[in-house]
């Protein structure tokens, strides 16, 4: 709770620096959980590709769908024209586009180094964000990636955590851990979509919640 309210506190006092602060942890954190089922070694250069790998995330809406995503961190209070100025610049000169390129040689190095057929999720989960960002808006691009490629294969390994040698026990135990949980973050939704859109509009309040 006390590091929520930090965040809360940064965000509100400097958004711009805790968007990218933000957004550099989440690309490490994709990049690791969609990746160390299939890597074990905890290396300093893993966790290089680790970030590179998931920065995928981040690159792949702003390149296809520039314009969209610059309007949602506008809504998420990020009102910094010169931040704005360094995404263009950024926009301009193809560096999105490198970013890709960098991502896209983390998945292969993560790939073919000790070569497994297992590896081949790698790019499954490559051609998929890709796909999908492509073909999608930035939220619901993300939502897909987040609810059935991420979400679905970290709950399966929690499974597994909770019961090593039986799945449908661990499903089990998970689901009545996870239930009360997700009932309460649904009333919090609610009752948060609730108060903003007595101040947003239902679409800026709905994109607020969801990337909360």
């Amino acid at each position: 709770i006390l590091i929520s309210l930090i965040v809360i506190f940064f965000w509100v006092i400097t958004p711009a620096i805790s968007l990218v602060i933000f957004l550099i942890v989440a690309s490490h954190h994709f990049g690791k959980e969609d990746t160390q089922f299939l890597i074990i070694e905890n290396s300093y250069l893993n966790q290089l590709l680790f970030f590179l790998k998931g920065s995928l995330i981040v690159f792949t809406p702003m390149y296809f769908h520039f314009d969209e995503t610059i309007s949602i961190f506008k809504l998420l209070l990020i009102d910094n024209e010169s931040f704005y100025e360094i995404l263009n610049i950024i926009e301009t000169n193809k560096i999105l586009l490198y970013g890709i390129i960098l991502s896209t040689l983390s998945s292969i190095i993560l790939f073919a180094k000790n070569f497994e057929i297992k590896r081949f999720t790698i790019f499954f989960d490559y051609f998929s964000i890709m796909i999908i960002n492509y073909c999608f808006s930035p939220l619901v691009a993300f939502t897909i990636y987040f609810c059935f490629l991420h979400s679905v294969r970290h709950s399966i390994s929690l499974m597994f955590e909770l019961d090593k040698n039986d799945l449908t026990t661990g499903l089990k135990i998970f689901t009545k851990k996870a239930f009360p949980l997700t009932i309460l973050t649904a009333i919090f939704c609610f009752v948060g979509l609730y108060l903003l859109n007595n101040t947003y509009n239902f679409d800026s309040s709905i994109l607020k919640i969801i990337f909360i």
